[in-house]
């Protein structure tokens, strides 16, 4: 037999397995009920497209080429496990399929399978979330508060605490000003004296006085070995914000704007100007009324008869 037909019969098979009733009009692999703000990944669609062909070792590959691109957010990263749990159950690996869903719960702790999902994948994620809630699975949680507003030249910080840092994982805050284009980015520490506490410091010169406000983007995140975020708080596309206030009696210095460019002296000029046509209107009027010609014709008397 033919290794696609293998395939194609192996997920229907399965489907049947997984799925009691399931029939060939109705989609085997359900599309992702997440609402995507950020740009929709490719790894997503075409890891759907080789699971309905039946190309799951493909798909795998697929998924897990997603995971290691940068700037996952995530509802990209639940939809990705989400699929390699599919997968990997389909292929029979139920230990892959119990770690892709444990990731999936560190991305979103509170994520809820869909209704269409099959009855044994149902059962492995219940058993999951019961595991992590007697604490038998740890995932990374990550607690930490937003940036407040402020005046700018002062360095910024921000306290996290963060419980069952996976070996290897790095916490950091990723900040811009508005308007950039990318994000650079600190390093959280652990306290010495607290192992669940972690500082991270904006530098003052990232955040300078100025005498105009802005704000500055920023997010949390943690990462393990392999840069796959564990937790976080905002994203790339979905940061947090914070806005840096103008300096008290801060004012825009003398060089700070070219001196042909003030508002001011524009209307000064045009003042000038306007005063300047008038007089001249005015001049041209009166020498014209003091130059009219007048000229008097005097008819020569006619001779007498």
């Amino acid at each position: 037999m033919d290794v696609r037909w293998q395939r194609v019969v192996a997920s229907i098979l399965m489907a049947s397995l997984l799925t009691p009733g399931a029939s060939l009009a109705k989609p085997l692999f359900p599309g992702p009920l997440l609402f995507q703000t950020a740009p929709a990944r490719p790894e997503i669609a075409r890891a759907q497209e080789q699971l309905e062909s039946g190309e799951f070792e493909e798909a795998v590959r697929t998924l897990e080429a997603g995971l290691d691109a940068p700037d996952v957010t995530d509802d990209q990263l639940v939809e990705l496990y989400r699929l390699l749990g599919l997968t990997s159950l389909y292929l029979g690996d139920e230990a892959r399929a119990r770690e892709a869903y444990e990731m999936l719960l560190q991305a979103r702790p509170d994520y809820e399978l869909p209704r269409s999902a099959p009855p044994k994948i149902r059962s492995l994620y219940a058993r999951i979330k019961e595991d992590i809630k007697n604490r038998r699975v740890r995932p990374v949680t990550l607690q930490v508060d937003p940036l407040p507003d402020t005046e700018g030249g002062a360095p910024e910080t921000a306290v996290a605490y963060i419980q069952d840092m996976a070996l290897g994982a790095r916490a950091r805050l990723f900040y811009r000003r508005a308007g950039a284009q990318a994000y650079s980015s600190v390093d959280f520490t652990r306290d010495r004296t607290n192992k669940e506490r972690y500082v991270a410091t904006l530098p003052a010169y990232e955040i300078p006085a100025s005498a105009s406000a802005y704000e500055v983007e920023y997010y949390f995140e943690v990462a393990d070995a392999a840069q796959r975020r564990l937790a976080g708080r905002g994203d790339a596309f979905n940061p947090l914000v914070f806005q840096v206030a103008p300096s008290p009696g801060a004012v825009a210095t003398p060089g700070t704007r070219p001196w042909y460019k003030s508002p001011w002296l524009w209307v000064a000029v045009g003042a000038v100007v306007v005063a300047g046509t008038a007089g001249a209107v005015v001049y041209a009027t009166s020498e014209e009324r003091g130059s009219v010609p007048i000229i008097i014709r005097v008819e020569p008397d006619a001779p007498a008869p």
